[in-house]
């Protein structure tokens, strides 16, 4: 009788430290995620809403739908050419999207109601290499409420938006960097 007492807390034991060690494991995750997005001024949705799917032109005439990189990590942002602190973080975003382009990340840099012509010369210009869309009669734009600008949206893999971040940010920096560093390694699979 003591050896089956003995052998049922010790497989008790056992199991409650593997289930408190997960919890910590997952707490731990959340924590870190918000952890970041604070550092970021990022504000985090706290209810599920899926992002708004779209269909747009890039600056060399393709089409692109957003729900094409469903399984990906993806970095939304509405700016415009005019825009100084739109262009001030541009270079920041090639950074992040050169250190991440290769894993379930993508960037979309959606451009606010100007000329094909204009944005592709501008993006020339910085030799930025991440995806530009046209949303040349601000539609999409209005749909994410896209009303000041730069604002980016981060999606998660599943389709729902994680955050906005309103206002220029350094993208490159270190607390962007484990942001992404982050969702990649807790993002679920698809």
């Amino acid at each position: 009788m003591k050896k089956k007492h003995r052998r049922f807390f010790f497989t008790f034991s056992v199991i409650l430290i593997i289930v408190l060690f997960n919890s910590s494991i997952l707490l731990s995750r959340v924590d870190a995620s918000d952890h970041y997005m604070d550092s970021l001024s990022i504000v985090r949705f706290n209810k599920k809403v899926k992002a708004a799917n779209f269909t747009l032109k890039d600056i060399n005439g393709k089409e692109v739908k957003l729900e094409d990189y469903r399984g990906k990590i993806v970095f939304l942002n509405f700016w415009a050419t005019w825009c100084q602190p739109c262009r001030a973080e541009m270079p920041s975003m090639e950074k992040l999207y050169t250190k991440f382009k290769d894993q379930n990340f993508i960037m979309l840099a959606v451009d606010y109601q100007e000329s094909s012509r204009v944005v592709k010369e501008f993006s020339e210009k910085l030799s930025l290499s991440y995806p530009i869309l046209l949303d040349s009669d601000g539609t999409v734009g209005s749909k994410y409420g896209a009303f000041a600008i730069p604002v980016t949206y981060l999606i998660d893999q599943q389709g729902y938006l994680i955050g906005k971040a309103v206002g220029p940010r350094d993208w490159a920096s270190n607390e962007s960097f484990e942001l992404f560093n982050h969702l990649l390694k807790t993002a679920p699979d698809s």
